[in-house]
């Protein structure tokens, strides 16, 4: 006698189902992966950055009021402590020019000096962690740092987009009295609004007995696309106003308070995500089926203004995960082989020193020695390279073997293609050249753990 075997329910895509699992303008999604609480960002149904939330809450832009414990002047450095016990390196170049607490700066640092810092990187393993002295405080559309007193313009924006910003600017900070020369005036007075100034007096801030160091602005990618649609200098300048106002403030709570003071929190790890996440790359809408993650998110949308959608997803039967493929697509972002369009592949291999990946012809094996074949797959691989760099959050130094070239032409704008797309990186990614056997090299600097370490429980 047969068992009969009960049919299976299929589940098929509702018109709704399927006009939101659209992502060509991207989405961030904020989801559960295998017990974590997971951020991910996918556009052109490609899954470009993926974080988890746990291991992005960390200090990484904390400022504190720090003692230096000793100099090591062979290694142009000093150790800072920031907590009891709790020691980071700084860098002397990251130091030129410090906001010193317990005397007046005469170029020069010294055992027991205090200081105000701000971690750069968290401690990783055996290492320390890193700090600067050049602090900065940031918006949507600036930053403002210590150490410099130049008006500077985001990398990736394109130069022609970024000489039309500086002319639009310029205006605007020198009708406004900001700025003279390319260069923030450094004056409390010019550098506040009328609104600004009377508010720090009501909290009885004097600027007149408060140092200003040198202080210096970077205008942000997303100013670019905001400036033309300001129809005044208001909507802009005040951004720059408000993130002054806390700068002050900042700096006037630094003479007040004890050593190892933490003045400014890291930023949460929604905040923190979604400022890396969407930094450079373009989303249209946030959507969640986490309920406390959802109010979080709309907690940030309120603070930063923030108007595009956010969505709670709830539905009993086809879940988010589902909907997007989220556990297949992250098995591809951790698996070591990643295929491209023309039939080629890339095999990425993690180190202890360092990472290798390797460029395969794949299906164009039988045309290996064509040049134009080589060059298409090597092009279609550095853009894929680039992505990979961040969605799997490759740092330290990366080697990339390419399919041999013949032409100088061929391998120029492959290695051009690769700065530009690598450029458009948040984290400092450096391509250095090709080595006369092929091999490109590449640094990006480590700031987090890598997305591998980041879901090892």
């Amino acid at each position: 006698m047969s068992r009969q075997i009960p049919a299976k329910n299929s589940l098929t895509l509702s018109e709704r189902d399927t006009r939101e699992r659209e992502t060509v303008q991207g989405k961030v999604l904020f989801t559960d992966y295998r017990g974590q609480e997971c951020a991910l960002l996918i556009r052109k149904d490609r899954l470009t950055a993926a974080r988890v939330l746990s291991e992005i809450a960390g200090r990484i832009g904390a400022i504190y009021i720090g003692k230096i414990k000793n100099m090591v002047k062979n290694i142009d450095a000093c150790f800072v402590e920031i907590a009891d016990r709790e020691i980071c390196f700084l860098p002397l170049k990251k130091a030129v020019f410090p906001y010193l607490l317990n005397r007046t700066y005469d170029g020069r640092l010294v055992e027991g000096d205090t200081l105000l810092v701000q971690v750069e990187r968290d401690a990783q393993k055996n290492k320390q962690a890193s700090v600067t002295a050049h602090i900065s405080l940031s918006n949507d559309y600036f930053v403002i740092s210590m150490g410099s007193r130049q008006i500077s313009y985001s990398a990736k924006l394109e130069k022609e987009k970024r000489e039309a910003l500086r002319k639009r600017i310029t205006y605007l900070f020198t009708e406004g009295v900001i700025a003279r020369n390319g260069e923030l005036i450094q004056e409390w007075d010019n550098l506040l609004s009328a609104c600004s100034a009377e508010r720090l007096a009501a909290e009885h801030i004097s600027t007149e007995l408060l140092p200003l160091p040198p202080t210096g602005c970077i205008v942000r990618t997303k100013a670019a696309d905001a400036v033309d649609a300001f129809l005044q200098q208001e909507p802009l300048q005040k951004y720059f106003f408000a993130l002054m106002e806390e700068y002050a403030r900042l700096l006037h709570r630094a003479r007040y308070r004890s050593c190892f003071t933490c003045l400014k929190e890291a930023p949460g790890a929604v905040e923190a995500v979604l400022q890396e996440l969407a930094d450079g790359q373009e989303y249209q809408e946030i959507v969640t089926d986490n309920e406390k993650l959802y109010q979080k998110l709309q907690d940030y949308c309120e603070s930063h203004e923030d108007s595009r959608p956010l969505r709670l997803y709830q539905d009993d039967l086809l879940t988010l995960s589902s909907l997007y493929s989220i556990e297949s697509r992250m098995e591809t972002a951790l698996g070591s082989r990643v295929w491209l369009k023309s039939g080629g592949y890339l095999v990425i291999e993690p180190t202890e020193a360092l990472t290798v990946i390797d460029v395969n012809s794949g299906k164009y094996e039988t045309r290996k020695g064509n040049e134009e074949a080589a060059l298409a797959v090597n092009l279609e691989a550095a853009e894929e390279v680039a992505l990979q760099l961040r969605l799997r959050n490759l740092s330290g130094i990366i080697i990339v073997d390419f399919i041999n070239m013949a032409q100088d032409s061929s391998r120029t704008q492959v290695m051009n293609l690769l700065r530009q797309l690598t450029g458009r990186d948040r984290i400092r990614t450096t391509v250095v050249d090709m080595t006369p056997l092929g091999l490109v090299e590449i640094t990006r600097k480590k700031t987090s753990k890598p997305l591998r370490e980041q879901l090892r429980k």
